[in-house]
């Protein structure tokens, strides 16, 4: 596994037109060099955000000095006015920051309500979903995994997504990547059977860690929320089609129809036929 190091990525979306891009991203430090850009004139466009891990950096916009501690990041689109570096004062300045490079039509009201809200430099905690987003990815390509077709586009979608959240909502609790990614796969593979085991081992974690954390993060054991989610589908389906339920059982991910008519009748307190007849109008 590399700590530090860049990946790029050529057509990776093999669209044209795409709304959303992924360029590069990466994990560097420096330390006790010259490392100084001028966004204005670089050698590359698009939009650039950089957040501090370690150390401190600089960024300058409009005669403004803006320090870049730990916690912090600046976010800008290139080509505009304004420079980040590493001061050179002491000599002996340290920076180690992760950054995103992305482009494309749809970033482009993100990076505005940010902006406007929030000015060019925000704070986010390092547990935050938008940070460990790309650290988790980082970690996962030092490790030899490659990006399926579209899933740049899809990254940097959430990772604008959940930049909005938590700066607009700093007070909230806050899921970290992995949970949130458990929760994605759990939504768009509802139907499919598979086990909380399966999801700690996605994420590289053990089942018990990983039960821990979601639990933490949630309130709720993975099973439990995955079973609400499911249990949330099948009222939908029950309610807006004509599926028996064995079919609504198999669409929701249950093993069969039994044991679905049991976990149904324990948390509505009617069967599934009860309740279509109740509810369904």
């Amino acid at each position: 596994m590399k700590k530090y190091g860049n990946y790029g990525f050529l057509n990776t979306e093999q669209l044209d037109g795409a709304p959303l891009q992924l360029l590069d991203f990466g994990r560097e430090h420096r330390e006790k060099e010259k490392y100084a850009f001028d966004n204005a004139h670089r050698d590359y466009d698009g939009y650039l955000f950089q957040y501090t891990l370690t150390g401190c950096g600089c960024y300058e916009k409009d005669g403004r000095l803006q320090l870049l501690p730990p916690g912090t990041a600046f976010f800008a689109h290139i080509p505009e006015e304004g420079r980040y570096y590493l001061p050179q004062t002491r000599g002996d300045e340290t920076w180690e920051y992760l950054y995103v490079h992305f482009d494309g039509p749809a970033a482009g009201p993100f990076f505005q309500s940010v902006r406007s809200n929030y000015g060019v430099c925000v704070s986010l905690p390092a547990d935050s979903f938008p940070i460990q987003l790309w650290l988790n990815l980082h970690a996962d390509m030092g490790s030899g995994r490659q990006l399926r077709r579209y899933e740049g586009g899809e990254l940097v979608y959430r990772f604008l997504s959940g930049l909005l959240r938590t700066l607009e909502a700093p007070g909230e609790p806050v899921l970290s990547a992995r949970v949130e990614e458990s929760i994605l796969y759990m939504k768009e593979h509802l139907a499919e059977h598979f086990s909380i085991e399966d999801l700690a081992l996605r994420q590289h974690l053990s089942c018990a860690y990983f039960t821990r954390l979601f639990t933490a993060q949630t309130g709720q054991s993975p099973q439990a929320y995955l079973t609400h989610l499911r249990l949330n589908r099948s009222l939908f389906l029950l309610l807006n089609t004509t599926m028996n339920v064995e079919e609504v059982a198999s669409a929701c991910g249950f093993s069969c129809g039994n044991y679905f008519c049991k976990v149904f009748r324990k948390a509505s307190g009617f069967s599934p036929a009860e309740y279509r007849r109740r509810y369904g109008g």
